[in-house]
């Protein structure tokens, strides 16, 4: 009778970030609703302008949105108790996805100094291509350390035969334990802003680099 051997197999990669995500907003706070409107739509226009320039022709982002300006108002309290004059507040929200990180960084300077804009939150990504082959590969890789660990076993205790019977997504074969978190290859990591301050020079951005990672499970049958 064979001996049943059920493992989990893993891999993980890294890989350079290949498409920058920067989310921005305009933002703007004043007692009337027209000039904060006003306000906020001449900011907004500045960096729509920009990134509709820089989407063209294949150029630095590869897609960009918007929302509409969204103008709310409230009455705020002072520490005394004292409810306060009507504010208005109106804000527009933008994501932007960057091919070129040197246009990104000058991108980032440019709305910095825009009146009312805030740069939220910068992430990267791979492209959908590179993502596919790299799960792909991390697959691949998971499973023959899932073998390798079966041969292994096998020779521990003097077998030197090992046959596949079943390979397996996390949680398939149930005699598996949780283990590891990982799917079957989904993106573990999409690194925030990484920002070094150049003395007297321009912004520099400092991607980090992209884990995928795999795990299966898998049951051989050694002898």
């Amino acid at each position: 009778m064979p001996l049943v051997i059920t493992v989990r197999g893993e891999h993980e990669s890294w890989h350079p970030a290949e498409r920058g995500i920067v989310h921005l907003s305009v933002a703007i706070d004043g007692p009337d609703r027209s000039e904060v409107f006003d306000a906020a739509m001449q900011s907004s226009g500045r960096v729509h302008a920009l990134l509709t320039q820089l989407a063209s022709n294949d150029g630095a982002v590869t897609r960009w949105s918007s929302d509409t300006v969204r103008v709310t108002s409230q009455r705020p309290w002072n520490s005394a108790g004292e409810q306060l004059p009507l504010v208005y507040s109106a804000t527009i929200g933008y994501i932007a996805r960057f091919r070129d990180f040197e246009a990104l960084a000058m991108f980032i300077e440019y709305v910095s100094a825009v009146d009312h804009t805030t740069v939220a939150l910068v992430e990267w990504e791979l492209t959908d291509e590179a993502t596919r082959e790299a799960r792909a590969e991390a697959r691949h890789l998971a499973v023959i350390d899932a073998y390798t660990k079966a041969r292994e076993y096998a020779e521990s205790v003097g077998l030197s035969e090992v046959t596949t019977t079943a390979i397996a997504d996390p949680g398939m074969l149930a005699d598996v334990g949780s283990g590891s978190e990982h799917s079957g290859g989904a993106t573990q990591a999409s690194a925030r802003m990484m920002v070094a301050p150049a003395a007297g020079g321009p912004l520099a951005l400092n991607p980090e680099n992209i884990s995928v990672a795999a795990s299966v499970e898998a049951r051989f049958h050694a002898s």
